[in-house]
């Protein structure tokens, strides 16, 4: 794995504590490994299908879905293929978009997406980072809902478009 802070939060992680579509908890260590490692498209898009049907749902959260954000956020510390940093910030994009899943609410879990923007936020600077990529339109959607100071964004998003 090319990036240690992630592999630490994978593994301090008990994973079996959290819940995911079709009770595949114990399978996304793996996948967010396989996620990060991967060195083309297709190794990438395969781990990326594990994790967005599994922790992510058309938008429908899962509690497994909170500590994958920070996960994230410390592969993006890491040196990722192209296409790995590819699905790492668009499973993050899905991620903040989302909201709980009704099983989740069902539990008494129904600000799970609030809380997974939260936990997005402490790795603002990482996304703001992408802003100069081939990711800058995922960054920017990722930004749009975790940046609380929106004319800070705006004001880098308007450096990166230069006006």
């Amino acid at each position: 794995m090319s990036s240690q802070p992630a592999e630490t939060e994978i593994a301090r992680i008990r994973w079996e504590d959290f819940r995911t579509l079709g009770n595949r908890s114990g399978g996304v260590p793996g996948s967010l490994r396989r996620l990060l490692a991967a060195a083309d498209e297709d190794d990438a898009l395969a781990a990326y299908w594990d994790l967005e049907n599994v922790v992510v749902v058309q938008g429908q959260l899962h509690s497994a879905a909170l500590p994958t954000v920070s996960v994230l956020l410390a592969g993006l510390l890491g040196e990722l293929s192209a296409d790995a940093r590819d699905m790492v910030l668009e499973l993050l994009r899905q991620i903040v978009t989302g909201e709980s899943d009704e099983g989740e609410a069902a539990l008494g879990d129904t600000d799970l997406g609030d809380r997974c923007r939260e936990a997005a936020r402490t790795g603002l600077w990482l996304v703001y980072r992408e802003l100069g990529t081939r990711r800058r339109e995922t960054a920017e959607a990722i930004l749009e809902r975790i940046e609380s100071e929106k004319p800070r964004l705006a004001a880098h998003l308007d450096g990166v478009r230069g006006k």
